[in-house]
């Protein structure tokens, strides 16, 4: 059957073209000229969505019409969506969305109006997909025969209640839901997220929902698969005590036309009751969990390998053979680099090059108290009416635990950390006895650790015993000759369903001129960004998103405002050779008159190297010393910019 449409309008020419053009498209479609009357319509007839105009001009306006359609229960999952015949955006957009509008369409992107439409209607009859499923699992739970009329072996009703309560506390419905836009705006908020988060969620980021959690970033990077893994900590508040919460992602692809819009929804629960289920049950059935993933670990180590790293610089060779290194025995690997460049790949890649026999876990140290970090990296002994509960290091048993932003981590779990780096051994939460485990650790950091150290905000021996193996990601602005093989492939795994499959020469020069502050997971949202707005399966200047256009004009400005980095023509005896990071880098003609130490003549060798540490030196000359100043001046991130006055030996 078709779906049926409800729109609001009382423009009766708009409403004519807007109807004949949803009914080429297949929908059924009824008018209503004010919003009172389409509420009595909705509450007498089924109808799958509702479109309302923005401009009506009598009886209830279009936010009124909104609110009393979210009022009603039975309507208040149906999709509804407002438009605007203007191609200003109105101010009152974000209390549209607020009141509960699913988008909000305006001038130039009516023609995306039917795009729009069919995507919230798939997301209502996914979401009821997951509703009946859920329903018919407990209906099967529920109805299961009682075992002691079948005469079964005592302790076998207790065992199969026990397995049917381990499975549904394991899948259960989640204890909230959010819809989230592209931007990180929650679209819409259930009852369940509501009570967890606070009231009146539509609008609002997702990142001012639980400062400093990361889930955010989580939610932004899941884009087309399913993701989880995402825990943090909510606060006691009147009426709740403190819980430890866990996000699952579920990415809905754009369709095409639709601006590269990519919504997510966004399921929240409780973490401790979610993993206590799941880990009795694997447990119960050691044979399950290996016999379901083996084929999906066995692609993993086809796909995680050092040769996938993209790029024929010496960057990149050093980053393989840096893996590679790791790979050959057991020790701890310190992973630095700047948001995007790919760490968790990184340890992944290392992980599953050394074919590890056992499981690879993560740890997300920042936003977890430390007591919630304590128990899940090392558990909790059994206590009184305390459950025993298996810590990572149990889990991982010959296999990887991955912990990120180790620089969070709090300092009496630094110490218990060490201690089983030392030693082998380590003690559960309120357990008396030490057990052991045979786990490699990798931990990755965007700081500069003996800064920390330094300052007293790590300890030195854990930082150096992490640094066993040392693998420094670069940056994508620091090899643009990589950028072109890397936009290729990215390319060839994202643009095949939208058979976009070149990139115009003026694009490549563009994106090698950027300076990708977010690096590989910048890129790759540009690139989701331009092959949605590709025409003729290319990718031209006008399809990529602004801000990168625009970059083009800042770098052009910066260059004419670096006049002492244009060579100079100079007389002096040219110097033979080429520099790299572990030779020092002279400057020629070091006596001559009015030269500075940062002047590039003619006789210098072309060499990257070369012009960085002269840049650095400038910055350095221009700030009277101060480094974070000079840091500044180049756009560099502080710990960026101690690891490079290190690389080149400036003190």
């Amino acid at each position: 059957m078709p779906f049926r449409l409800l729109i609001v309008e009382d423009d009766g020419s708009s409403a004519l073209v807007l109807k004949s053009r949803l009914e080429s498209a297949g929908y059924e479609v009824a008018l209503s000229d004010s919003g009172t009357k389409a509420v009595a319509q909705l509450r007498e007839q089924p109808f799958s969505a509702l479109l309302i105009s923005d401009q009506l001009k009598r009886g209830l306006d279009a936010l009124e019409c909104l609110r009393r359609v979210r009022a009603t229960p039975e309507l208040s999952a149906m999709p509804v969506l407002l438009y605007h015949q203007s191609p200003n955006l109105p101010a009152h957009r974000a209390r549209a969305l607020e009141a509960g509008a699913c988008t909000y369409v305006v001038g130039g992107e009516l023609e995306t109006l039917e795009q729009d439409l069919r995507y919230h209607l798939r997301l209502v009859a996914r979401l009821q997909e997951l509703h009946d499923g859920l329903r018919s699992a407990h209906e099967k739970l529920r109805k299961q025969p009682d075992p002691r009329s079948g005469g079964e072996v005592p302790g076998a009703r207790e065992s199969a209640e026990h397995q049917a309560a381990l499975r549904e506390l394991a899948h259960a419905r989640p204890d909230g839901a959010l819809i989230v836009d592209s931007e990180g705006l929650v679209l819409f908020a259930d009852r369940g997220a509501c009570e967890l988060l606070g009231s009146r969620l539509e609008g609002r980021p997702l990142a001012s929902l639980v400062p400093g959690s990361g889930l955010e970033a989580f939610v932004r990077d899941a884009h087309i698969e399913a993701r989880e893994g995402c825990r943090f900590d909510l606060p006691a508040r009147k009426g709740r005590a403190a819980r430890t919460m866990h996000a699952i992602v579920v990415p809905f692809l754009s369709l095409p036309g639709s601006n590269g819009q990519v919504r997510r929804v966004v399921l929240l629960g409780d973490a401790q009751r979610r993993r206590l289920a799941a880990e009795a049950l694997r447990v119960d059935d050691p044979a399950f969990a290996r016999a379901q993933h083996g084929p999906l670990i066995e692609a993993a180590r086809r796909v995680y390998t050092p040769a996938a790293w993209i790029g024929s610089s010496r960057l990149i060779d050093d980053l393989r053979r840096w893996i590679l290194a790791a790979t050959r025995d057991e020790g701890p690997v310190l992973i630095q680099g700047q948001s995007g460049t790919g760490k968790r790949t990184a340890a992944r890649t290392v992980h599953f090059a050394a074919l590890r026999a056992g499981s690879f876990f993560e740890v997300h140290c920042r936003g977890g108290s430390e007591e919630a970090l304590d128990v899940e990296i090392f558990g909790h002994a059994r206590n009184g009416a305390t459950q025993e509960r298996p810590g990572l290091l149990h889990l991982a048993q010959d296999g990887t635990l991955y912990l990120s932003e180790i620089e969070t981590l709090p300092a009496e779990l630094q110490a218990r950390l060490l201690g089983y780096l030392q030693t082998g051994s380590f003690h559960r939460r309120g357990a008396t006895r030490a057990e052991r485990a045979e786990v490699r650790l990798i931990a990755s950091t965007q700081a500069d650790l003996s800064a920390l150290c330094q300052n007293g905000q790590f300890l030195p021996e854990l930082a150096e015993r992490l640094a066993a193996h040392v693998i420094e990601l670069p940056t994508l602005s620091q090899r643009p000759d990589d950028l072109p093989a890397i936009v290729q492939s990215m390319l060839q795994r994202l643009g095949a369903d939208l058979a976009v499959h070149s990139v115009d020469e003026e694009v490549l020069a563009l994106l090698q001129a950027h300076p990708w502050p977010g690096n590989l997971r910048e890129l790759e949202d540009c690139l989701r960004h331009a092959l949605q707005h590709a025409h003729e399966g290319r990718i031209a200047l006008a399809s990529l998103p602004r801000s990168v256009r625009d970059s083009a004009g800042r770098v052009a400005s910066r260059s004419a405002n670096s006049a002492s980095l244009v060579p100079i023509r100079r007389q002096e005896a040219r110097i033979e050779g080429t520099h790299n990071s572990t030779t020092p880098l002279a400057t020629t003609g070091a006596g001559s008159p009015g030269q500075k130490p940062w002047d590039i003549t003619e006789q210098d060798p072309i060499s990257l190297d070369l012009y960085e540490k002269k840049a650095l030196l400038r910055a350095l000359a221009e700030s009277e010393g101060d480094k974070l100043l000079a840091a500044k001046l180049l756009e560099l991130g502080k710990s960026t910019m101690y690891r490079k006055l290190k690389r080149y030996g400036i003190p």
